[in-house]
């Protein structure tokens, strides 16, 4: 007997190819996404725990003005440090002639060659500047990737208002520097960003650091809270310009990383969650009308003496059958998709090994899920079918009692010919069919927009930040703050159209028990090329007597506009003062806050004074404008708008692309998969009923209007549904995708709808000319025979 349905089960795959193919590929989609974010997530946190145990990565941060090295032992003694690595950290200007603007560069002092005790570095080229080579230097892999950049060239860096050569003496990866970004920008630009590792000796010489750091890392006990520890660092080194210590959590490039880390955490649950979802469930409604369409076949066999557990078995391999085609499928497109996602990572985190390692687990897992889905829609129809007697299962399912249906009594009946009754007839008598149909295609359209809004996203995060928030197109800061009167200065360069003075201010905010280290930036009510804008995208002024938060920063302090938080400058005077919230405004990079420049002026007793600028320029004169800014020694670092969207392109909109063409891909699959089947199993199950119309006369095109008329009233019904549930879903992934580095909006294109839309008619249109063709080869006298 076992023999004899298992020829059966093979002669069923093979008659069904079209929906083993379609079914299988619904399994394949779910566990390729569920297989591939774990699986990707698990490799990056892997790599980077891995470089940060190797590189001795630090746990506390702290940048100050200049202290002594004899402090050192002091910072030693507090209660849980078990190292302290004192060094000098300035950040410069490099003249480097391949580019007309100035490159940034940060430049950091080694003392043990690179092997340091805290912060080591990988050399992935050539050495570390050797202990008394003042004229060396090792420059990071990005930069040197981005600009051909070899061990043994030379490189002119603007020190003190001089200019000196250093030998390139290797190429190295730092745990510190894994996003390496240029201060007060979320974004690298590896082409004009660089870090620069010398020996303590030349450092020392070129800013008059002898005997003396201007920054430390610290490096704590296994368990120690870093918080004690950090206030202790607060009190100790206030005297020496302390800016405050910082957790390894708010480490520039930690911090982005961990928030690309815990973004795609996030997508390894949510997203799987949503493909996954939708996935078994169609396969559980699918396997489920499939076995159900099988009724006869399954009354003959009982009354052939085959027992209800071995019929069970039987069904159950079909569907298993199906479930390991579908999940060999999956884990091999989960593979591809987590090596195509780690290939993107490379370019952007600088990590000595990021291997793609498939999460053995998470393939169990996906398979296992498929099965228990697929199992429970077998189970449940065999259920209705093995409960009655062979004699009673052999006849065709009791017909609908045709009567006037719910929708008749909406619509006057003369509204409607003989087949379009029909068909609303057919449509309201079997509402389960129908709502499984509907639900299917509501639930492939959304998946169609997750996978195409990231274009939105991006769109949208350009125009408000750097369209509607920032709108000059260069902005340069200076080493120091400086008097108003610079911004005359600038404004007479050639080509400045426009420039605007701002105060950036380094400050500890503190709210109850939430505090934040950040900067304040200060404007004034007139200026026009930074304005922060609120949810609305309405332009807001900096109240002259309180501050604005961006909505990010006032989540992580628990604010809300109207309450008090504690500013504590930490530079100058470090004056502490209550401020209300005045306004939450919305950007997409970043957590900044804003006063009013006087204000903020007088809250730190430094008179009229600026610290960076933003400029408008006519375009064809940034270049020169960028060339002579390269000889000015008050200018820290020069950024143009133009570089930043074409990093920002390349770095984050490049990377979510990648992820979003292959959710697509993912959808489509989805998409077609619903629509073909629920087309497909309709016929199955309507062919009795279609074969009796061709025998009373109907031709083949109007018994294939019949049942593609119910079709699309349903997609009718199912692609607005899906439109509205998008909404749902996008808003539900925005909201859980951003980050402090990035706010993602919920927002959804005209386009992106039409697009999904389009895909799904697709899909039925193509649905329909494969299952128009069988309809016109139905075997009238096979259909019509039944078993009395």
């Amino acid at each position: 007997m076992v023999s004899l349905l298992d020829r059966k089960l093979w002669r069923d795959i093979g008659a069904m190819r079209g929906q083993v193919v379609t079914i299988a590929l619904l399994v394949a989609a779910g566990v390729a996404v569920f297989v591939g974010s774990v699986s990707t997530y698990l490799s990056l946190r892997g790599g980077c725990e891995q470089f940060y145990a190797d590189g001795r990565f630090p746990q506390i941060f702290v940048t100050l003005k200049r202290a002594p090295l004899a402090l050192v032992p002091r910072l030693n003694s507090i209660p849980g440090v078990v190292a302290v690595e004192p060094r000098i950290v300035r950040e410069v200007i490099v003249d480097w002639p391949a580019v007309s603007q100035p490159v940034s560069a940060r430049l950091v002092s080694l003392t043990h060659a690179g092997d340091e005790p805290l912060a080591r570095l990988h050399l992935r080229r050539g050495t570390a500047p050797e202990p008394g080579a003042a004229r060396s230097a090792a420059v990071n892999e990005a930069f040197a990737d981005a600009n051909g950049v070899r061990p043994g060239g030379e490189i002119r860096v603007l020190l003190n208002g001089r200019v000196q050569g250093f030998r390139i003496s290797g190429i190295a990866l730092s745990p510190e520097y894994v996003y390496a970004v240029k201060p007060g920008l979320p974004i690298p630009d590896d082409r004009l960003y660089a870090i620069l590792w010398v020996d303590r000796s030349a450092a020392e010489a070129a800013f008059d650091m002898k005997g003396a750091f201007n920054d430390a890392v610290i490096a704590l006990a296994p368990g120690v809270d870093p918080k004690p520890v950090i206030e202790e660092l607060d009190r100790l080194l206030e005297p020496y310009g302390s800016i405050g210590a910082i957790a390894r959590r708010d480490q520039p490039s930690n911090r982005f990383l961990e928030d690309e880390l815990n973004q795609q955490k996030v997508m390894s649950i949510t997203i799987p969650i949503i493909f996954f979802g939708v996935a078994t469930f169609l396969l559980n409604g699918a396997l489920g009308r499939l076995v159900a369409a099988q009724r006869e076949q399954i009354a003959a066999l009982k009354a052939l003496g085959f027992p209800t557990l071995l019929l069970t078995l039987h069904y159950l391999k079909l569907m298993l059958v199906i479930v390991l085609i579908g999940s060999a499928l999956g884990i091999a497109g989960g593979f591809g998709f987590g090596h195509a996602m780690i290939a993107s990572y490379q370019g952007f985190f600088r990590l000595p090994e990021l291997p793609f390692r498939l999460a053995p687990w998470a393939a169990v897992a996906g398979v296992a899920i498929s099965i228990a889905a697929g199992a429970f829609g077998v189970i449940t129809a065999l259920q209705e079918v093995v409960g009655l007697a062979p004699a009673e299962a052999m006849r065709p399912a009791m017909p609908l009692g045709f009567r006037r249906s719910w929708i008749e009594r909406i619509v006057p009946g003369r509204a409607f010919g003989a087949r379009r009754m029909m068909m609303l007839r057919n449509v309201a008598g079997r509402p389960f069919r129908s709502l499984f149909t509907i639900i299917g295609i509501a639930f492939a359209v959304p998946m169609m927009v997750l996978g195409i809004f990231w274009r939105d996203a991006i769109g949208d995060m350009i125009e408000l930040q750097f369209n509607l928030v920032e709108r000059g197109n260069a902005m340069i800061t200076f080493v120091h703050p400086v008097d108003r009167a610079v911004l005359r200065d600038l404004a007479r360069q050639p080509g400045v159209l426009a420039v605007e003075g701002q105060r950036i201010v380094p400050v500890r905010l503190r709210a109850g028990h939430q505090s934040y280290l950040t900067s304040v930036i200060g404007l004034a009510a007139t200026d026009q090329l930074r304005r922060p804008h609120d949810s609305a995208r309405r332009p807001i002024v900096a109240a002259p007597d309180g501050i604005t938060l961006t909505r990010r920063l006032a989540e992580r302090l628990a604010l809300s506009a109207g309450q008090i938080v504690t500013v504590e400058a930490m530079e100058g005077r470090r004056r502490r003062r209550d401020v209300p919230v005045s306004a939450i405004v919305d950007e997409a990079v970043g957590m900044a806050s804003y006063m009013d420049i006087d204000t903020l002026n007088r809250f730190t007793g430094e008179g009229a004074a600026v610290s960076a600028a933003s400029l408008h320029v006519e375009p064809a004169a940034l270049a020169a404008l960028g060339a002579s800014f390269k000889t000015m020694p008050a200018i820290e670092s020069v950024t143009m708008k133009a570089y930043v969207i074409a990093s920002f392109m390349e770095k984050i909109a490049g990377l979510v692309f990648v992820v979003a063409g292959i959710l697509t891909g993912f959808a489509a699959i989805i998409t077609v998969g619903v629509v073909y089947n629920s087309a497909r199993i309709s016929l199955q199950e309507r062919a009795w009923e279609l074969a009796s119309l061709r025998v009373l006369g109907f031709t083949r095109s109007e018994v294939a209007g019949i049942l593609f008329g119910e079709f699309a009233l349903d997609i009718a019904v199912g692609i607005p549904l899906g439109l509205l549930l998008s909404r749902g879903v996008i808003a539900l992934i925005a909201h859980l995708h951003s980050s402090e580095s990035f706010q993602i909006p919920g927002v959804i294109a005209l386009q992106t709808y039409l697009i999904a839309t389009a895909v799904v008619l697709a899909s039925a249109a193509i649905s329909a000319i494969i299952v128009r063709r069988r309809v016109d080869r139905l075997d009238l006298v096979a259909a019509l025979k039944t078993r009395e």
